[in-house]
């Protein structure tokens, strides 16, 4: 066979092996943004049986489905199995060759300091809507931990929304400082957020958490996409104004920058493998393709054509799977509410003050001597179903 058809035949195979090397998970997102979170959990449910690298990736996903629509005791599973996953950073062998060689996505979903920051958060969210405070305020600590396991040392500690909701659990759960060395810490890393304010901050027996639009998504960028970048997908609503009846309680204020966490972290090692593996993609196939020009002979073909398909066969590409159903930014607010069953209002504004329209109820139950969690989102479409509150 002479070189330039085996290059063609090389070439053709390389296009095939290409166009099948990743998963399609958008319908996830598009079942999240119409609202049809159902159909989003069974989604990534059948993920989680397709592609068991991805584990810990869809367990996540299907656990904020759940949660979304109210099943709590589904998304602390999911969420708890994801966190166990999530602790144990360790490769086989078997996968760090593979990343090397073949493509960053043949290894098992790990996720970015952020997300492993958000399976905590999740984790907590859950426990507390169960009542759970102190195994909320242990989860709550267990993402200050993860924000803190910066390779490079950059940005660390500094995830205000963790140890804000950290500080108020343990003060729910009367640890010894009250939560005060949390919410000291969540102050001084967002002075501007009012309930951030130590007098705010140590009063008030209902904590509403609010999400708003989507997670930053995670794109392919240089040269055979072997760096990363990530593309924010902010929401519309920027605040909401929350009332008890007639009773104004205050607007909500943002303190969980989920974009501000994805992009303040240096590059890992396997970013750098990338780096290196798209330097011998090129040498590769431009070496190959001079050895084939100058070929006078069959074992000058076969090290030409060896070259040549090492080049196009290997992936450069970066590690492009995330976690799609972050919010954008998680804004906060406390209120000191009458004990029982309560129902907040929430009315949400955009940019410049402008009223979207967008109208919904959270349910909470008060008790005593508490401080109990209210959780919803605004999602592009439509707010999440009201989740039952804890007894």
């Amino acid at each position: 066979m002479r070189a330039p058809r085996r290059t063609l035949l090389v070439v053709a195979l390389a296009s095939c092996l290409a166009g099948c090397a990743s998963t399609d998970r958008s319908g996830g997102t598009k079942f999240l943004r119409e609202g049809r979170f159902a159909e989003a959990r069974a989604f990534h449910e059948a993920l989680l049986v397709e592609e068991p690298r991805n584990a810990a990736l869809e367990q996540n996903e299907a656990g904020v489905m759940a949660l979304l629509a109210g099943d709590v005791s589904a998304a602390q599973r999911y969420f708890r199995e994801a966190f166990d996953d999530l602790e144990d950073l360790s490769s086989t062998t078997g996968e760090t060759v593979g990343t090397v060689l073949g493509s960053a996505e043949s290894r098992r979903w790990k996720g970015e300091p952020y997300e492993r920051c958000m399976n905590a958060y999740y984790l907590g969210i859950t426990y507390w809507l169960q009542g759970d405070d102190d195994n909320a305020a242990a989860s709550f600590k267990s993402g200050v931990l993860r924000d803190a396991d910066s390779e490079e040392g950059e940005a660390q500690s500094d995830f205000a929304l963790l140890w804000f909701l950290m500080g108020e659990a343990q003060r729910s759960a009367l640890h010894s400082d009250r939560g005060q060395a949390a919410l000291a810490r969540a102050h001084a890393l967002r002075p501007e957020n009012p309930w951030t304010e130590p007098q705010r901050a140590s009063t008030g027996n209902v904590l509403l958490v609010l999400e708003t639009g989507l997670g930053p998504r995670r794109v392919p960028v240089g040269r055979h996409g072997a760096d990363v970048a990530f593309r924010a997908r902010p929401g519309a609503v920027v605040r909401a104004e929350v009332r008890l009846g007639d009773r104004e309680l205050g607007s909500t204020a943002a303190i969980g920058d989920i974009y501000h966490q994805a992009t303040t972290r240096g590059s890992k090692v396997i970013d750098r493998i990338s780096g290196g593996k798209a330097v011998f993609k090129d040498a590769a196939v431009i070496g190959g393709a001079v050895v084939l020009r100058n070929s006078g002979s069959r074992t000058s073909d076969v090290i030409g054509v060896a070259l040549l398909a090492a080049g196009l066969l290997a992936s450069a590409q970066n590690d492009m799977r995330y976690w799609s159903s972050l919010p954008d930014d998680v804004h906060v607010l406390l209120a000191d509410l009458p004990e029982g069953p309560q129902t907040l209002t929430l009315t949400a504004y955009g940019a410049g003050d402008r009223a979207l329209g967008l109208t919904w109820s959270v349910p909470v139950v008060v008790r005593a001597n508490r401080v109990v969690l209210a959780w919803t989102r605004a999602l592009p479409r439509r707010a999440a179903a009201p989740l039952d509150p804890a007894p």
